[in-house]
């Protein structure tokens, strides 16, 4: 990994931590606080606008990703500034449609807008649940710009600046919805989220004066990318966006939404953190794509996806080990029927989250027609499984239903990139790495079983940390990639510790083996 490449990860990976710690630290608040129905109508409230705001995103944000990197790549800053311009407003037009269509509507409809609210929030009165639908509709346009903002920046590689403007944001979510939750309960809540996104909303909004024509060409190619984008990000809903939760409410309520809420905020917190390495591998593939260079293409991919498998496996398998000894620890014991709907979640991830510089390929590639079409396959599997197996076993169910379409659409995925991009995927290596995280999961499951409370969970915790080295060297896990990258990465240690890393490297993966 080159030293730019390791600068932007880490810049991508402060920010991303920023925002998902932001999330899981609000659910912790928030569950605490209120209580499993209490936490369960908040993050129905919050999925509602994480699933709208794709549909007035328009495909803008992977856009100005995918294409502000390709013209920073020819050295055209101008003309990617216009481009983002351009993809800015166009993203605002589809916002002020789609708000006059929901005022349009309540016009027209008040009885069936109404119904519809209650409908949506059948557990508060009708005055709290407008109230809600209002924050959703207001967090909904939020997170749409917000997710541009983090795009624009992923683009630019400006990956510094945005770290620091994440950071702020965390503190400002975390706050508002603490303060938020104690005074005005649920409704408080999902108005600090509301803070939370607006804060890195506002960082767009300058780009909307950079102006300046695009040529018909690239307008062209926008424009497929993006419809194709956006349709995508319409069947993703279906897949990777908890769809689980809307048959929940339908068929258990809002109890249910809570454990399972509770069981994807911890899933995310042990499967996203090695995920936020990989913000920078996009714009980095397609100028590489850009400049024609395949071979750099290959090997970017190729150690990208270890390195992300190194770190994920381990920390999936040992989170879904200590799963239920964990969220009595953190949400009480009112949440410990959330514990093997976690584990399942947290072993699909382990394999989700290892494939995702495989997606950023699809997606530097301009592939984004395979996203699509594989979308649709993703979201007519998880509406039957969610049919077939939630009604019946409730979350455990939607765990199951989550895997299972997340496990489908990586298999789909790696033969698209292996059969028709003709790259190389690492299997043996991953093979391997499986293998050596499997055995610090089993430890720590272990000592959970023989020792209780928190004392146990430290314990188990610390049985992992030590078993993991020991048998990434026996199963031969690391190859010569991993080993430089991990050796280049102890360069940035404090001299008088660089020996030592030295030699933890050399026992990870002795020289001979790799």
């Amino acid at each position: 990994m080159s030293d730019a490449l390791l600068k932007k990860s880490t810049g991508s990976a402060i920010a991303g931590a920023a925002t998902l710690l932001a999330g899981f630290i609000s659910t912790v608040v928030v569950a605490n606080l209120l209580g499993v129905e209490g936490a369960g109508l908040v993050a129905f409230a919050v999925w509602l606008s994480v699933v709208l705001a794709p549909v007035i995103d328009g495909g803008t944000s992977l856009s100005v990703l995918r294409f502000f990197a390709d013209r920073t790549g020819r050295k055209d800053h101008q003309g990617a500034q216009a481009l983002a311009g351009f993809l800015l407003r166009r993203l605002l037009g589809f916002a002020i449609v789609a708000a006059i269509a929901a005022v349009a509507i309540a016009v027209i409809a008040p009885g069936a807008a109404r119904d519809a609210v209650r409908t949506l929030f059948p557990a508060v009165d009708i005055a709290t649940a407008t109230g809600l639908v209002a924050l959703v509709v207001a967090l909904t346009l939020a997170q749409a710009l917000a997710t541009f903002t983090i795009s624009y920046h992923r683009g630019a590689q400006a990956f510094g600046f945005l770290a620091k403007i994440a950071a702020v944001a965390f503190a400002l979510q975390v706050a508002a919805v603490t303060i938020g939750t104690l005074f005005y309960g649920a409704t408080g809540a999902v108005a600090g989220y509301v803070l939370g996104q607006t804060t890195l909303a506002l960082f767009a909004l300058p780009l909307v004066l950079h102006r300046a024509p695009l040529e018909p060409l690239l307008r062209r190619e926008i424009w497929q990318y993006g419809r194709y984008a956006w349709a995508a990000n319409m069947c993703n809903i279906f897949v990777w966006s908890r769809m689980e939760i809307l048959f929940l409410q339908l068929y258990w309520g809002a109890a249910e939404v809570g454990l399972f809420s509770v069981a994807v905020a911890l899933a995310a917190l042990a499967s996203q953190g090695p995920l936020l390495l990989t913000g920078a591998f996009l714009p980095v593939l397609a100028a590489h794509n850009s400049r024609g260079d395949k071979e750099a293409v290959q090997k970017v991919f190729s150690n990208g996806t270890t390195i992300v498998a190194l770190l994920a496996l381990p920390a999936c398998f040992g989170m879904a080990a200590i799963a239920q000894p964990m969220i009595v620890l953190l949400y009480g014991p009112d949440f410990a029927a959330a514990g093997t709907a976690t584990a399942i979640i947290l072993v699909a991830a382990a394999i989700s989250v290892s494939s995702t510089i495989g997606t950023h390929l699809v997606n530097a590639l301009g592939r984004s027609d395979f996203i699509f079409w594989s979308s649709i396959a993703g979201a007519v599997v998880a509406v039957a499984l969610g049919f077939l197996l939630i009604p019946e076993f409730g979350l455990v169910g939607a765990a199951l239903t989550r895997a299972s379409v997340q496990i489908a659409a990586v298999m789909l995925g790696i033969w698209f990139i292996t059969r028709r991009l003709r790259y190389a995927y690492p299997f043996a290596r991953l093979i391997r790495l499986t293998l050596a995280a499997a055995a610090p999961a089993g430890a720590a499951f272990a000592v959970t079983q023989l020792v209780a409370g928190p004392l146990g969970l430290l314990e188990a915790i610390l049985a992992g940390l030590v078993v993991y080295p020991l048998s990434l060297r026996l199963f031969g896990a690391l190859g010569p990639d991993e080993r430089a990258a991990i050796i280049h990465f102890a360069e940035r240690f404090p001299p008088f510790s660089r020996p030592a890393a030295n030699a933890f490297v050399s026992f990870l993966a002795p020289a001979h083996q790799s």
